[in-house]
């Protein structure tokens, strides 16, 4: 079976302070299975946006973040659409979104060909599955939003699918470089789930029944935030092929809903350097519970990162 590689992956570099938004609680669920493989997260937006800037005439721009709906009057949900639309068109007619404005623009061949390159209409990458609900089938995964890795915009989108990944390289974090995985998927495999939601807890959905079932279920209590010390934990990811491994970290500070930690685990620090992108979403234990997941890394100090108590990540809807 033909394999896909994926060598980026979703884990947002710390330079500053974090910051969630106090929120609302979520309906109370006391246990979940915390899991750790790594996934490749696929989101079709539905609709055709512009990764970057473009300069159609002299004075003429089309935006970053600007939503092709309609081309010569026919509505176009993908790229696919607009090239058969406008194949051998002379003169072509866009309709657009512009911060929930519509605009219309008459260009000719050339300028579309100009265009192509620059639209997309869906976004991948690569995280790590931090829990499942059994009762539910529900799973969370990331503990952040999926935002466009060329345009740098978060689209809404049409459907989505997530599919178990295996590791087939690490190159390794060193200080001021972040590492990552290199990642590959059964181009033809079913996908393990469904997403229905993308927002600044990550990313949310549910898998097809028995999707997990050669993975043990363990359940584990969820705890509350004021629960959560400092001191050692347990960091569950995957790093070699779809092997899920306990790494054991040390967390240094607690501030309400955020913690920071620092890797402690020599065999993990002697192959990744510390935290790696991709990790994005992996579950952290202490004391047999499941207290948060990993959000961020330090860029000039890979051991160190930042994770998310895992009651916040679980309101889901902010």
């Amino acid at each position: 079976m033909k394999k896909s590689y994926r060598i980026w992956s979703l884990l947002p570099i710390l330079f500053f302070t974090l910051f969630f938004a106090g929120l609302p609680t979520f309906a109370q669920k006391t246990s979940v299975v915390p899991l750790g493989q790594s996934i490749q997260i696929d989101l079709q937006y539905g609709a055709v946006f512009l990764s970057h800037d473009v300069l159609l005439t002299d004075d003429y721009w089309l935006r970053t973040g600007d939503a092709i709906h309609q081309v010569n009057d026919q509505t176009i949900t993908n790229i696919e659409d607009v090239k058969t639309v406008v194949k051998d068109k002379e003169q072509i007619i866009l309709q657009y979104e512009r911060n929930k404005k519509m605009y219309t623009k008459e260009i000719y061949s050339e300028q579309m060909l100009k265009l192509l390159p620059f639209l997309r209409d869906a976004t991948e990458g690569i995280g790590t599955l931090t829990y499942f609900d059994p009762t539910t089938n529900e799973f969370g995964a990331l503990g952040h939003q999926i935002v466009d890795h060329t345009s740098g915009i978060t689209p809404k989108f049409s459907q989505g699918s997530i599919y178990l990944s295996s590791i087939e390289q690490i190159k390794k974090s060193i200080p001021g470089k972040p590492g990552y995985k290199i990642t590959s998927h059964q181009s033809n495999t079913s996908p393990l789930g469904g997403v229905n939601e993308n927002n600044v807890y990550g990313v949310f959905g549910k898998l097809e029944k028995n999707a997990l079932e050669n993975i043990p279920m363990q359940q584990v209590d969820i705890a509350e935030k004021e629960e959560i010390m400092t001191g050692e934990a347990i960091m569950r990811t995957s790093i070699d092929g779809e092997k899920v491994q306990d790494f054991t970290i040390k967390v240094t500070s607690v501030d309400g809903h955020v913690f920071q930690f620092t890797v402690t685990d020599e065999n993990l620090i002697q192959k990744t350097g510390g935290i790696l992108q991709g990790m994005s979403g992996s579950p952290i234990l202490q004391q047999e519970k499941l207290i948060g997941v990993v959000t961020h890394m330090y860029v000039d100090k890979p051991k160190n990162g930042a994770a998310l108590a895992i009651t916040e990540m679980m309101k889901k809807n902010p």
